[in-house]
């Protein structure tokens, strides 16, 4: 019998999860996803490895792509200032994995090979990139046992990729190996899942089934665990075997510094180390550390700790010291004879510690192993050290700061000197392993019904839920406190310091780009995984813009400096018609700061932060031309080389006034009419502000609609017309937060309904869609109405590029549409476009994107890509809220 054909959208659905392949006929069933991702199936001894997970052989180190027309430092080039100009770089890297450590508290990722690294613990030392290097002494190793046969010894993980281009090695994509003594194993031994904050790694080469699953308690709405330098490691033991198998884990790590070889240098000396036994509780730990006066601040009084926790018929032995210089043969010698340590020093280097733990397992007998690594390094700087902030972690463990009861009004949060006792990474440790199950309870709670959920395509889970990595693998700053400051702030005072319990977070954007924190531009795209996840974030940097705003002598101060953060920032200057950059900034952090007070319920924080959002509607106001009702942007750039940067799309040109500023300025009226109506605000300004928003909108719709092809077109072309994905963002978050509608949603639903197909016309050579393009142009034509250049480089044209987060804002924008008017096509079209731009980051292994996330890339060609890690990505939380809201999974918990 002839099996009918599955229909396009039955397919689609199929191949995002959203319904099972046995929707199909039967002789068109699908297997899993793209044969990229990995092998996907059965992962022995990981039941609790979601579907969602993105899976990769061990040490199967794909090779990256490798543009002809970007950068070609990806080929072996030496980079040069203006490797910018080339795109793709910094490069892409292929092999890297889950993050560990708590947000601001520094990390390292578990990558693909099982060897830990890159590392990032911020500051200037770190910059705003993180260090691609690992630890060679750091790995977890195993002697196994069964019956009378030979003990075999083997550490759990790969060789590193060592990249070669025709022009020389590419250190951007290569790192280290474990030690040379060490019996490493082989690509494909093992199998790497990755779904944040979750790792696993089911290693195959052993007759008992080995796993290991790591992660560190990410909780959301409670800062203290989720502030934690702490990693947990679960290895599991399961003996199948007919024999008794004797089986040995053995825990090796340095006693390193965070950075190594990094200008200015760090200075880590005064080593020691020491073993520590808790009876009480049955744990054992290494600690090893560094007190010298002569250590740089983020060296001072530091420590790592290894421990486990001894469960029934498990013991544990140690060595407080090896020589970390070594080829590992001293520490690998005692293992591999007996499985166990001698609990004393090997050398007097305290250089490298280890910690084993031995059990023997019956036949069809299994065991869980707790290993956990501490870490304390409390301390980070800035300004060639002349700045120098606790980390938040520190709260939790002395570290108090001034309040209202020891400090003067606007002199809160600094770091009272003495509070932190130092050298608490025991306690840490001590602490992480007597609330291991807590941990993992509490993680399961909020990570499991969107890991698992089905509503969500198995595809967007997957992006959502590894995006988040970047919280804590790339914003290492969370303080707790100022420490000290020789800088003169910009404005005389540095902020953060008017409301008492203020802790702030900087979040740096990529290498290139402007080397700022762009949380009130490309970072307003994450507004809502903060408010969600980690409110308190969220509110204190927005208060700390707040005060910087009130500072400001016109009221639209710059993000903060990578330099210096949130001591320095660039001022502004007198607000007027085409005289002012990226006036789309002031509305943001208007809708963000209303945003906060909205879905928080918080009343109060509105009340302080309503001043500035008064100022900032100021700011804006003053950049309408007079007889006009919509603000201008910049015209003549102050650079012969680039263009006036009116917007986040900031090389995209702009004549006279844009449809993105433009709709912003709309949102920033309606939200000021609905925050002044909550303050109380005098009825004459609500008034001029209601009777703003009328004449706005009305030349809005008059200056922007084009009738000919039935779309907002982007700016006032002189000729020709282009349409932009990101037309409807600030739509979307007056949908969101309950504002009256910014366009005339006949107009609003044609132009989504009749012009999808522009966005999404290209394909990889693979046939997977590439995602969304910026913008897009009429049938038929090929010409662009402006055609926009940097330093005179037309090839990097931001309309021909697809934007990860852009893509998946504007998916929830075609999901929410296609809620609201019952089309059931526009919600596919969201789900599709979302789904493309997933597939080509987390599932096409060659792109080298899992993890390490990039702005964009070209419609035609995701191999040239730029700007890895910026925060535009995280919006892929906006598309999983259309879908199905996520407030019940991750609010309600008890905060701070």
């Amino acid at each position: 019998m002839t099996q009918p054909s599955p229909s396009r959208r039955t397919m689609l659905r199929i191949a995002l999860g959203v319904l099972p392949a046995t929707a199909l006929p039967l002789s068109l069933t699908v297997g899993s996803s793209t044969a990229q991702a990995g092998t996907r199936g059965t992962v022995r001894s990981q039941p609790s490895v979601p579907d969602a997970a993105t899976v990769r052989p061990l040490g199967g180190v794909v090779s990256a792509s490798c543009s002809p027309d970007g950068s070609q430092v990806c080929d072996g080039a030496t980079s040069g200032p203006l490797e910018v100009l080339n795109g793709s770089y910094p490069l892409s890297v292929p092999g890297l994995g889950i993050p560990l450590g708590g947000i601001g508290a520094g990390s390292f990722m578990v990558n693909q090979c099982g060897t830990f690294g890159p590392w990032n613990f911020g500051g200037q030392r770190n910059g705003d990139r993180w260090e691609n290097r690992i630890l060679p002494q750091a790995a977890f190793h195993i002697r196994e046992q069964v019956g009378k046969s030979a003990a075999t010894v083997r550490t759990l993980a790969t060789k590193g990729p060592h990249v070669v281009g025709s022009q020389g090695p590419v250190p951007d994509r290569s790192w280290g190996d474990p030690l040379s003594a060490w019996n490493v194993l082989s690509p494909g031994d093992g199998t790497y899942s990755a779904l944040y904050p979750f790792g696993w790694i089911d290693y195959k080469p052993f007759k008992t089934d080995v796993s290991m699953r790591f992660y560190s308690p990410i909780i959301p709405r409670e800062d203290r665990r989720t502030s934690l330098p702490v990693a947990h490691f679960d290895v599991s033991l399961s003996n199948p075997a007919q024999q008794t198998a004797k089986i040995s884990v053995m825990f090796t790590m340095p006693n390193a510094p965070v950075t190594n070889g990094t200008t200015p240098a760090s200075v880590r000396r005064g080593l020691y180390s020491h073993a520590t036994t808790h009876k009480s509780t049955g744990i054992t730990a290494v600690t090893l550390g560094a007190d010298d006066p002569g250590n740089t601040p983020d060296a001072h009084r530091s420590e790592w700790t290894i421990a486990a926790r001894a469960q029934a018929g498990q013991t544990v032995s140690y060595a407080t010291s090896w020589n970390s210089d070594s080829d590992g043969a001293d520490i690998y010698a005692p293992f591999s004879a007996a499985g166990t340590l001698g609990n004393s020093a090997l050398d007097s280097s305290h250089s490298a510690g280890a910690i084993a733990v031995s059990v023997t397992l019956k036949p069809g007998q299994k065991t869980t192993i707790p290993f956990v690594l501490s870490w304390d390094f409390p301390q980070i700087s800035f300004a060639d050290d002349k700045t120098v902030w606790m980390r938040r972690y520190t709260n939790f463990y002395g570290a108090r700061t001034t309040d209202t009861t020891n400090a003067t009004a606007g002199n809160y949060n600094n770091y009272i000197a003495g509070s932190y006792p130092f050298e608490q990474s025991f306690t840490i440790a001590r602490d992480a392993l007597a609330d291991r199950t807590r941990n993992l309870a509490d993680i399961e709670a909020w990570w499991k019904p969107i890991a698992t959920n089905r509503a969500y395509p198995r595809v967007l889970r997957t992006a959502a839920l590894n995006q988040l990595y970047q919280l804590a693998f790339k914003m290492p700053l969370w303080e707790g406190g100022l420490v000290s400051n020789s800088v003169t702030p910009t404005q005389g005072t540095r902020v953060g310091g008017a409301i008492p319990g203020t802790h702030l977070f900087f979040a740096p954007d990529s290498a290139t780009g402007g080397n700022v924190a762009m949380g009130t531009d490309v970072g307003s795209y994450a507004y809502l995984a903060y408010n969600l996840f980690f409110p308190s974030i969220e509110r204190d940097r927005l208060r700390a813009f707040a005060e910087a705003i009130m500072l400001d002598p016109h009221g639209n101060p710059e993000d903060p400096r990578l330099d210096n953060p949130w001591i320095t920032w660039g001022q502004s200057s007198a607000p007027a018609p085409e005289a002012q950059q990226f006036i789309d900034v002031p509305a943001k952090r208007i809708y963000r700061m209303y945003a906060y007070a909205h879905l928080n319920k918080d009343n109060a924080f509105l009340a302080s932060v309503y001043p500035a959002m008064k100022r900032q509607m100021d700011y804006l106001q003053a950049l309408v031309e007079p007889g006009e009702n919509l603000p201008r942007s910049m015209k003549k750039s102050p650079s012969p080389y680039l263009p006036p940067m009116c917007n986040t799309y900031n090389v995209t040109p702009v004549v006279g006034r844009d449809v993105y500023n433009s709709g912003l300025y709309l949102l920033a009226l309606a939200t000021m009419i609905k925050a002044g109506k909550k303050r109380k605000e005098s009825a004459v300004t609500v008034e001029a502000w209601e009777n703003a928003f009328r004449l706005a909108r009305t030349e809005f719709e008059d200056v922007f609609w084009d009738s000919k092809n039935r779309w907002y077109r982007y700016t006032e072309y002189t000729t020709g017309s282009a349409v932009h994905l990101d037309t409807f963002f600030a739509q979307h978050m007056a949908e969101r937060l309950g504002l009256p509608d910014l366009v005339d949603l006949r107009r609003y639903q044609e132009q989504l309904t009749r012009h999808y197909h522009l966005f999404m016309a290209h394909r990889d050579s693979s046939g997977r869609l590439l995602g969304a393009s910026n913008m897009a142009i009429p049938d038929g034509t090929t010409e662009w109405p402006i055609q926009s250049t940097v330093f005179f480089v037309t090839k990097l044209r931001q309309e021909i590029q697809v934007w990860s987060g852009t893509n998946y804002l504007t998916a929830s924008v075609y999901y929410n549409a296609g809620t609201r008017f019952g089309n059931r096509q526009l919600r596919e079209h969201g789900v599709e476009m979302a789904a493309a731009a997933t597939t080509q980051v987390w599932e096409v292994e060659a792109n080298g994107f899992t993890f390490d996330t990039p702005e964009a890339w070209d419609r035609d060609d995701a191999s040239r890509y730029a700007y890895p890690g910026y925060e535009r990505p995280l919006a892929i939380w906006d598309a999983l809220d259309a879908i199905q809201p996520l407030n019940p999974f991750l609010t309600g918990r008890s905060g701070r």
